[in-house]
């Protein structure tokens, strides 16, 4: 089976995106053969890195997807795609999955997982850094020709008495010269 995913395009409110997108998956389950498996593919309704609701499931009956879309008055205000890219990591705070890359602000739930750098000022997502050793990265923000070594550190105290997690979770820091 092969993964797709089905992206509400046309409506810029929020709760309509997810009322849509609920509905289009409920249509799917009930009238073709999906896969919603809680692996592959990714399981309910998330967002995409512009903020848009997509879901996401697995086929082999391409046709009756789209066959359902155009019965159900949704091809106007949903994309079909085939993703290749694999997975992201899930936001700490809400599990949302925007895309392969974790966004330095969840486009869900508007978790900040991750501090600007304080040498460039530029919010980058933590995985766009570059690993050099322990808490010591490299931010991808060339300055003046030129990328510069931050640290990585947790946010103290962690988690929220509510046991949620601290905004933001890493707060990053300017490393000493060389």
């Amino acid at each position: 089976m092969h993964r797709f995913r089905i992206t509400i395009t046309n409506s810029p409110d929020r709760a309509e995106q997810l009322r849509l997108a609920s509905r289009i998956r409920q249509e799917l389950i009930e009238r073709t053969r999906v896969s919603l498996a809680s692996d592959y593919p990714l399981p309910g309704v998330h967002r995409d890195e512009q903020g848009r609701a997509y879901l996401e499931f697995a086929t082999n009956d391409l046709n009756r997807i789209r066959q359902v879309l155009h019965e159900g008055g949704h091809d106007q205000h949903a994309a079909l795609s085939e993703p290749r890219d694999p997975l992201g990591e899930p936001c700490a705070s809400c599990g949302n999955v925007a895309g392969p890359v974790l966004p330095a602000i969840c486009p869900n739930c508007g978790f900040r997982e991750i501090t600007p750098c304080p040498v460039c000022q530029q919010l980058n997502p933590r995985s766009s850094y570059e690993h050099v050793s322990g808490n010591l990265f490299l931010c991808p923000t060339p300055l003046e020709g030129a990328r510069h070594r931050v640290r990585f550190t947790y946010n103290e105290p962690m988690f929220n008495p509510d046991g949620t997690y601290h905004q933001p979770f890493i707060v990053i820091l300017e490393a000493e010269p060389l």
